[in-house]
């Protein structure tokens, strides 16, 4: 009787121990994914702003970007885009906005249906868009954004 006692108080025990575990990791991970979304936030800001200095801030050296068009270019070509004004934004809006964290990676998927002028074309149709988060030396960067048009109904 006294065993089955004692197994009880340490099954009891490992169980709260566990569950405040899962509390904690859900608070970290609510507290991780306002971290990324703070980033983005400033990434949205800047491009609706053109800021150049500040999405150098924000996307890593080597980031990998696919735009809307399919597009493939460096960190260099997407902010020269920008400051030859051949990337522009007209109006800026994201909806479906959802975070997923992997450790010290974030990854950010949500609809666009920004109106984005780049090279003359203007382009407003929605498109699905995932940038990745990095954490790298206490700082959250991009390093990849990829788009592609939503599949209509």
């Amino acid at each position: 009787m006294k065993r089955r006692i004692v197994l009880f108080t340490l099954a009891a025990a490992a169980f709260l121990g566990l569950v405040e575990y899962a509390a904690r990791a859900a608070a970290d991970s609510g507290a991780i994914k306002d971290e990324i979304l703070k980033v983005e936030e400033q990434r949205n800001q800047a491009l609706q702003k053109n800021d150049v200095e500040a999405l150098g801030r924000v996307y890593a050296d080597d980031v990998v970007y696919a735009n809307a068009t399919g597009a493939l270019l460096t960190k260099e070509q997407h902010l020269a885009d920008l400051k030859a004004r051949t990337l522009n934004f007209r109006s800026f809006k994201h909806d479906d906005v959802q975070v997923r964290v992997h450790g010290d990676t974030g990854v950010v998927t949500g609809i666009s249906t920004s109106a984005a002028e780049y090279k003359g074309t203007v382009s407003s149709s929605p498109r699905r868009f995932l940038n990745v988060y990095v954490k790298e030396e206490g700082r959250w960067l991009c390093v990849a954004h990829f788009e592609t048009p939503v599949a209509k109904p």
